[in-house]
């Protein structure tokens, strides 16, 4: 299988050298038998009310192509730690593939801390195996989309961009995090992958570069004018961004967007805004940039800055699971024919495989078999089966499609809960089922 664009290679390896060790174990003890395990968020990041859960469809894609090759068998058993391991393990690596079940929110869905994200059925060799890249995939998809949402919501309709493309780590981050901020929200990203591969919009600005390698302003533009000309998005000089607007004159019914990349973006974009429509250019846009996030995108529209676009770099691509604390936690194990809830440290909150069901103002957590009693009153069932024995039930929906569901999902929050300073809490409550089983499941 040819190797997801989202994966590094040695995609077997990827994973904690311990989860090694631990696998060795249980396959020489013999505990072979399936067991469920809980990915969720054990809080939220200060001044977050809610969590938009993505990245399943990376997720899906790593356990699709997760093969162990001779190389990666190879350089386990020849570690010297591993000199005792029996030659079985080995060759149940080079043997493996998953072949479990994944139940998960869709993508784009508002959840709160102790709810399950995914949850996965499968040998217990096979779920310590995948912990590490399941809580790196979700847990940074879900930030960033999170990220996204709380901008775009305080834009008020001014459209958010994608800017962060080389402030990530490597490749593959980039594109997972332009993944996660447009299913967040954004209206575009500078990531060329993401726009050519996964049809996000693509968006930029004329860089200083290009200005500085023709070595005069007027040569520049005319040259990004004639062999680009449905492209005029122009960035202004930092030194003096309201004497830059002069330089777009000759051509000023091409304009179509001035990039501001300031800190005090408020006076100076009313100053630009005002050269601009003094100069017979009031159809531009302008696009405002410089560490930007949530709080300061929301200081700036309620000053009424004349701001249509905001590109975020940083505030994208640095967002982390800190506050989430992302889990991967086993809720069951199977003992023999027998299903046993796990409750002690190092397990999920809460034993058992369960359900999420929303009303319209609170979710409870709950046993899956106790989901149908509160659909009959109204709730919606959260958790869907998205793999079964290995083999997906259907393909990822859209990106656009998943796009427009986080933005309902958001919609639907009270006020109170999007505030991105001091949210009230969206009541989860625990059924009467699933907090005694929590008391009397054996450890």
């Amino acid at each position: 299988m040819e190797r997801p664009l989202f994966m590094p290679g040695h995609l077997a390896l990827q994973a904690e050298f311990y989860q090694f060790v631990l696998a060795a174990v249980y396959h020489a003890d013999g505990l072979w038998g399936d067991a469920t395990f809980d990915l969720y968020a054990r809080g939220l990041p200060d001044g977050h009310g809610y969590l938009v859960a993505a990245g399943l469809g990376t997720l899906l894609e790593h356990l699709e192509a997760l093969a162990f090759t001779d190389e990666e068998v190879d350089l386990l058993r020849q570690e010297p730690r591993f000199a005792n391991v029996a030659p079985s393990f080995f060759e149940a690596l080079r043997r493996f593939r998953f072949r479990g079940d994944v139940w998960a929110v869709p993508e784009g869905s508002i959840v709160f801390p102790g709810e399950p994200i995914v949850r996965v059925t499968a040998p217990l060799l096979a779920c310590t195996l995948i912990e590490t890249r399941a809580i790196q995939l979700v847990s940074a998809a879900t930030a960033i989309a999170t990220r996204a949402a709380r901008m775009v919501d305080v834009a008020r309709g001014a459209a958010v961009l994608d800017f962060g493309s080389r402030r990530c780590a490597s490749p593959e981050a980039a594109l997972l995090a332009a993944r996660a901020a447009y299913i967040g929200g954004v209206s575009a990203t500078t990531n060329a992958l993401a726009a050519l591969h996964l049809g996000i919009p693509p968006m930029g600005t004329m860089s200083d570069t290009f200005l500085a390698a023709y070595g005069d302003d007027r040569l520049a533009f005319e040259a990004f004018r004639l062999h680009f000309p449905g492209l005029s998005h122009l960035s202004l000089p930092d030194d003096d961004p309201v004497d830059g607007v002069k330089r777009f004159l000759p051509f000023k019914s091409q304009v179509q967007t001035v990039r501001i990349d300031h800190d005090d973006l408020d006076r100076v974009s009313r100053q630009v805004r005002a050269a601009l429509d003094s100069n017979g250019m009031p159809h531009v846009r302008i696009l405002g940039s410089g560490h930007l996030d949530e709080a300061r995108i929301r200081r700036l529209v309620d000053a009424g800055a004349p701001i249509q676009l905001f590109a975020v770099g940083r505030g994208l691509a640095s967002a982390s699971d800190q506050g989430m604390r992302v889990a991967f936690r086993i809720a069951e194990r199977m003992s023999g024919p027998v299903a046993s809830p796990v409750v002690r440290a190092g397990s999920a909150p809460f034993p058992g495989r369960k359900q999420i069901c929303r009303y319209p103002d609170r979710d409870v957590l709950c046993l899956e078999h106790e989901a149908w009693g509160h659909e009959k009153m109204g709730a919606v069932s959260l958790l869907r089966p998205v793999v079964r024995e290995g083999r997906r039930i259907e393909g990822d929906p859209p990106l656009a499609q998943v796009r427009q569901h986080r933005g309902a999902q958001v919609a639907a929050l009270p006020a109170a809960v999007r505030d991105i300073e001091r949210p009230t809490s969206w009541p989860v409550s625990i059924s009467d089922a699933l907090a005694t089983l929590a008391l009397t499941a054996p450890g």
